[in-house]
């Protein structure tokens, strides 16, 4: 019995050390916080697998790639090349520019115009618009300007249309057709331009036109026919008078254009009085005019009253005149003068208020010039507070006296702008007093005189 049991025992002991030694030969499981040699990074590229928070106990077999081990933070295991983030910029704020103006404008006109470029400033805030007042002599301070030592610079300046030649000449401005092709259009008048060059553009235009007191034309001459009749049956000296003209190149230059005679030809730079059109016309309002013309004919303001106070039925003026008509309470109406016929258009010369654009211009200068100009409700506010004709086409006007200077204005011959202009004025004053208000001579005669002395100033 003992030596069975002792056997069992034996078995035993043998069987508990055999297990043993199995257990003690099986590989140990890896921490889950431990990385195998092989698997050390070689790239940049992230992956799924929690960096060691401890060292393997393990040296890698190869050397470490240079690029840092990833972050704690885990990343998906598919890649895709990093997109920017978009950021939001603000652009760059425009620069100041500050745009001098010069001009002559009366008090009244100064405060409008000041006005419409608050408008203008507020729509570009990085804009500041200076008017500065120059009078009596505009002329004067532009030029010294353009001189040595080239101590004031400015980019535009008010002005009728006329001082183009001069100022080009003096070298003042500098061309724009290609800065203003895109709105002439928008003009119903010409665009004056020197030598094939435009300098500026106009924001308003004046020329002569019928003004009638209604109780004594009650209905507006549509023909120069209606414009006899009217002047004949009121020619009654020295109570009343046909009609009152001042006597001078401008105002009776509609009748010499109407024929399609000239004094001067801007383009060819010659005087046009020996043109038989231009007699013609000098005829035509010495036989049918002249005869109807108040007393002193050459006067304006003696003109101007005899129309004020009822002695004569219509007066030829502009719409600096009607300030002067309202205030005598006279109803009244402005129509263009009317035509002889369906070829004979009487065609007054026509002045243009324009901004002109200096050398010194800025771009910003010529598109607030070109925004003035153009702007319908800019136009409707110089109607509307100046009494200002307009120049371009999409306006609305609701006064009647604008209106009939606005259709005046369509058959306007602009005034040259060449300086040799200027002597011709003289030559054709010499022809009215020699033979027009006088008969010292005939007209073909009175011109040839005037004509030797423009030929000898070489405008011939």
């Amino acid at each position: 019995m003992n030596k069975y049991l002792l056997l069992g025992i034996v078995l035993a002991v043998i069987l508990i050390g055999l297990a043993a030694y199995f257990i003690t030969q099986s590989p140990a499981a890896p921490s889950p916080t431990q990385s195998p040699a092989t698997t050390a990074p070689t790239q940049a590229t992230p992956t799924t697998t929690p960096p060691a928070t401890t060292p393997s106990p393990t040296p890698p077999t190869t050397a470490p790639s240079p690029t840092p081990a990833p972050t704690t933070t885990a990343t998906p295991t598919q890649t895709h090349p990093a997109t920017p983030t978009p950021t939001t910029t603000t652009p760059p704020q425009a620069a100041q520019v500050t745009i001098r103006i010069w001009h002559a404008l009366n008090p009244e006109e100064e405060a409008v115009f000041k006005e419409v470029a608050a408008l203008y400033m507020q729509q570009h805030p990085n804009v500041k618009i200076v008017f500065e007042n120059k009078a009596p002599d505009l002329q004067t301070a532009v030029l010294a300007a353009i001189a040595p030592p080239y101590s004031e610079k400015f980019d535009l300046f008010i002005w009728a249309h006329d001082w183009i030649g001069l100022m080009v000449e003096a070298g003042a401005l500098k061309p724009v057709e290609n800065d203003v092709q895109d709105v002439l259009n928008k003009f119903v008048v010409s665009i004056p331009q020197y030598k094939g060059h435009i300098y500026g553009l106009p924001f308003t235009a004046e020329t002569v036109a019928l003004i009638c007191n209604k109780k004594m034309a009650p209905q507006p001459p549509t023909t120069f026919a209606d414009l006899l009749n009217v002047m004949k049956s009121f020619n009654k000296p020295p109570q009343t008078y046909g009609i009152s003209y001042v006597v001078n190149p401008y105002f009776i230059s509609a009748w010499i254009h109407g024929t399609g005679g000239y004094y001067f030809d801007d383009k060819t730079e010659k005087q046009g009085l020996t043109d038989p059109r231009t007699i013609a016309g000098f005829q035509f309002f010495k036989t049918y005019i002249m005869p109807y013309v108040a007393p002193n004919p050459t006067d304006y303001n003696t003109q101007v009253s005899l129309f004020l106070s009822g002695q004569t039925p219509c007066m030829v003026n502009g719409p600096w005149s009607i300030g002067a008509v309202k205030k005598a309470g006279i109803d009244f109406y402005v129509v263009p003068l009317p035509p002889v016929n369906s070829t004979y258009v009487p065609r007054p010369y026509g002045g243009l208020k324009m901004f002109y654009v200096t050398i010194y211009a800025s771009k910003e200068a010529i598109d607030f010039m070109k925004w003035f100009t153009t702007d319908p409700q800019v136009a409707k506010i110089l109607v509307d507070k100046l009494g200002y004709v307009p120049v371009i086409k999409d306006v609305n006007i609701a006064d009647p006296v604008v209106q009939g200077f606005y259709d005046a204005v369509k058959n306007a011959y602009l005034m040259p702008v060449s300086p040799k202009m200027q002597p011709v004025w003289g030559a054709v004053d010499l022809v009215i007093q020699n033979s027009i208000v006088s008969n010292q001579k005939t007209i073909a005669q009175a011109v040839q005189d005037a004509v030797k002395d423009l030929c000898a100033r070489g405008v011939c």
